[in-house]
């Protein structure tokens, strides 16, 4: 064969390859059009405000407008009627701003103007009459770019009672003065070292911490950038005050770390002593993960400074590694020395600060045994095909492709800290079988994600009735409920779909109560057995708790004679069991009590390990047992696959009405459906409670030194008559609650002081039912009413905290 002809051939050869190809390329792709590119960079203009010199509150921008009632992320100060915007387009063009003022609720809106053209800088008038006699929440539009608009929201303020321009210049020397060290600033003198401070670790600092902890021992920090100042909280006694950070230190394994800091204020400022008062102090800090430089040792993956709970998972062979450390998602592959940086909304080829906005976690939900992940992001959206908007997007890391890509995305219109603590009860997605399961409101929801098909599993889920486990991969709920009681439960494997029940006797009611890892946790009670707690509220004690294994098997039984439970907490790899005793059909609390299963946890090859250094003291390490021989791993980022028409799914359900939120610490806690519980969180926080419509609960701090109710001996006297009558204490105080009363079983005398000085009485229980009712309090003492013999009385607050003790401090009001 001459030269001419094999070249010929080997022309169509090739060309039948390419067609192939191409034929191939198309089918696969058909109705999946879809590129890879990096995340993309932020677009949106953004805002801040001026406070006497300071720039405060840089809030995000929404692509979209927001659930009002949801967004308390900042209160900014109204001086004199007047509120300074900086504005920030970037390369857009801006036509004007809308500025608009509503009630904290979002139902009324009080003021709308509009400014064309706004330059850099805007001031705004808010000099109506009675608009800021209360807080309000403040809306700017700006509208770009043609068609375009981004919504901001903050809470505002008359400032002229709040001091807070001497808050913030008491808190920015605190904060130089433990960077710098500075001597005779005063912080040695503000904070208050004791036991209740963890002087052994730099990831978290409190006011209980000693100097050296609070001014950073011997790391020598220096700022990158500047400070992200924001107001959290003000009113007349204190402010909350956040500031967000990085910073550079002396390094061990390399000369020097960066690292991400939270640093918050609670403060207050005494007009007359001019001087201002550390209330509470709160400091993450979080190594950022850097793989150009050292951070693999022969016994791991070097994690440096960070909390002790980093959420990682492993493949099965113990190879791989996924881990989120300072918000960013990370993959260390032990075979192949390959660290990937697989999710970060901070990490761009530039500085812009609309990248560092830090409104989001980053949860993983599954590793396959290969070290695929798949993982959800939940919150703010900084960048990207979704920037501005506020939900929940699940992706698949895939290790082989090195690639990143998009599963879902749920949107919402609430808050990144309600999106997360309401979306985040269950969002679990299953690759094998592209399924979505998610819980919003009180439904389960299953979606086909290839069909964009979406059909209701279970209608009416209260929390109550249903648990899940830690890693979203399991659901257990009441099933099946009637006449002879609810004695069916269903648990749900979402990775596989498949179920399995448990069934009770007639006559008796089963209930999930959690999970411990993958071990399913339930209470048995009796219908006879139903009563009231001492608060009067009714109660379904459950007379024994099983612990069943994955494969259903009961490998724990818990179950004593005259003790009957009343709830479980998940801990760990233990329960704490709430236990009551029963006096006829009251049910009273009593000592707590943990149980486990007894039964040895299979540990990977991988583990969270800490260890210690002299200058960066406590630190964390992904700890492989059998070590690691290659301490210079190639750094990889893998491309997001992008998609011509991404998947959305939205969930339309209703917010319960009943529920309380609580803030603290610069962010949205937890919401809770008793009132009490969620007092008690809040005071850990030093924080604030609210119910659904933003109206204040409980305020750490925010009361009178001492207060009295006005004509108590009436009011006392007038409750006194309705529990006589046989009205339980949660109907007896409704009238004097706007209808409704609250449980604040579990509280304190000194916090139920906030609750006194609202002119609302609370109802407390003694022992064997016997109610007072406190009215009033002084520096040192509580004023109450004995309900039997109408007399009053006064003691200390502790010496209340003892009185109630045996009912479990049970409180109304």
């Amino acid at each position: 064969m001459n030269i001419k002809n094999k070249l010929k051939e080997a022309g169509i050869l090739i060309g039948v390859f390419i067609v192939a190809v191409l034929v191939f390329s198309y089918f696969t792709n058909k109705g999946n059009d879809n590129m890879t590119a990096d995340i993309g960079t932020a677009t949106f203009p953004k805002i801040g405000f001026d406070c006497g010199g300071y720039g405060i509150n840089a809030v995000p921008g929404y692509a979209q407008s927001m659930d009002i009632p949801t967004i308390r992320d900042t209160i900014t100060p109204v001086l004199s009627g007047k509120l300074n915007v900086e504005i920030n387009a970037y390369e857009n063009a801006i036509s004007s701003m809308e500025y608009k003022v509503y009630s904290l609720d979002g139902t009324e809106a009080l003021l709308e103007k509009k400014i064309k053209k706004p330059g850099k800088t805007e001031m705004l008038d808010l000099n109506k009459s009675g608009l800021l006699d209360e807080e309000r929440v403040l809306e700017i539009i700006l509208n770009y770019n043609k068609e375009k608009t981004v919504h901001f929201y903050t809470r505002i303020a008359d400032a002229e009672k709040a001091d807070i321009q001497q808050c913030l210049d008491y808190v920015t020397t605190f904060h130089n003065g433990a960077l710098n060290k500075e001597e005779g600033v005063g912080v040695g003198k503000a904070i208050e070292p004791n036991e209740d401070g963890d002087n052994s670790t730099f990831a978290h600092v409190t006011i209980h911490s000693n100097y050296d902890q609070v001014s950073y021992g011997e790391l020598e920090p220096k700022l990158e950038g500047g400070e992200r100042w924001e107001i959290k909280e003000m009113n007349d006694t204190s402010s909350s005050i956040q500031a967000e950070f990085i910073v550079r230190c002396k390094g061990e394994e390399n000369e020097d770390d960066l690292y991400k800091v939270r640093e918050f204020f609670r403060v207050r400022y005494d007009s007359y002593a001019k001087r201002g008062y550390l209330l509470d102090y709160d400091r993450t800090m979080e190594q950022i993960f850097d793989p150009t430089k050292k951070v693999l040792s022969e016994k791991g993956v070097l994690l440096g400074i960070s909390e002790y709970d980093v959420p990682y998972l492993n493949d099965k062979d113990g190879s791989i590694v996924s881990f989120v450390q300072a918000d960013d998602l990370w993959s260390y592959n032990k075979e192949t020395d390959e660290v990937s940086l697989v999710f970060s909304f901070a990490a761009s080829e530039n500085t812009d600060e609309r990248n560092l906005t830090n409104q989001h976690e980053i949860q993983l939900l599954e590793a396959d045994g290969n070290g695929n992940v798949t993982f959800a992001v939940y919150g703010y959206m900084n960048r990207g095909e979704h920037e501005g908007q506020v939900g929940v997007a699940v992706y698949y890391y895939n290790v082989e492709q090195s690639s990143v890509e998009e599963k879902v995305f749920i949107p919402t219109d609430t808050s990144w800290g309600n999106a997360i603590h309401e979306l985040g009860k269950l969002v679990y997605y299953s690759v094998d079988r592209e399924m979505l399961y998610v819980l919003a409101g009180d439904t389960f929801y299953e979606t086909n994600v290839e069909k964009e098909k979406t059909k209701e599993l279970v209608t009416g889920l209260t929390e109550d009735h249903y648990v899940v486990s830690s890693d979203g991969r399991f659901l257990a709920y009441q099933s099946k409920s009637g006449e002879n009681g609810a004695n069916e439960l269903t648990i749900m494997n979402l990775s596989s779909g498949k179920t399995r029940t448990v069934t009770g006797k007639e006559g008796e009611n089963i209930y999930p109560l959690g999970f411990v890892k993958n071990d399913f946790v339930y209470g048995t009670s009796r219908i006879e057995d139903a009563g009231q707690t001492a608060a009067g509220e009714d109660a379904s004690p459950m007379y024994k708790v099983e612990i069943q294994n994955s494969k259903g098997k009961t490998v724990k039984t818990y179950e004593q004679k005259e003790i009957y439970i009343l709830g479980a907490k998940m801990e760990k790899n233990r329960v704490i069991l709430e236990r009551a005793v029963r006096d006829g059909s009251i049910y009273t609390a009593t000592a707590e009590e943990y149980i486990s299963n007894n039964e040895e946890q299979k540990e990977s090859n991988i583990y969270l390990d800490s260890y210690v250094t002299e200058l960066k003291k406590k630190q964390m390490r992904l700890t492989y047992e059998d070590g690691i021989s290659d301490k210079e791993p190639k750094v990889l980022k893998p491309k997001q696959v992008m998609f011509e028409n991404p998947t959305t799914i939205t969930f339309d359900y209703d917010k319960k009405e009943k529920q309380y939120y609580v803030y603290g610490y610069g962010k949205l806690q937890g919401s809770y459906e008793i009132a009490g519980d969620a007092i008690q969180k809040a005071d850990s926080y030093g924080g604030v409670v609210v119910d659904q419509s933003q109206s204040y609960i409980w305020e750490r701090g925010n009361r009178d030194l001492n207060y009295t109710i006005d004509h108590s001996e009436d009011m006392a006297a007038q409750i006194k008559a309705k529990l006589d009558s046989g009205v339980s204490p949660m109907e007896a105080l409704k009238e004097y609650n706007s209808g409704a009363s609250l449980n604040l079983t579990g509280c304190t005398a000194e916090q139920l002081a906030y609750i006194i000085n609202q002119g609302k009485p609370v109802i407390g229980m003694k022992e064997a039912g016997k109610p007072i009712i406190l009215v009033g309090y002084t520096d040192e003492n509580v004023i109450y009413v004995d309900a039997a013999s109408g007399e009053r009385k006064t003691s200390t607050f502790e010496e209340m905290d003892a009185l109630t003790a045996g009912t479990g401090h049970t409180y109304i009001g």
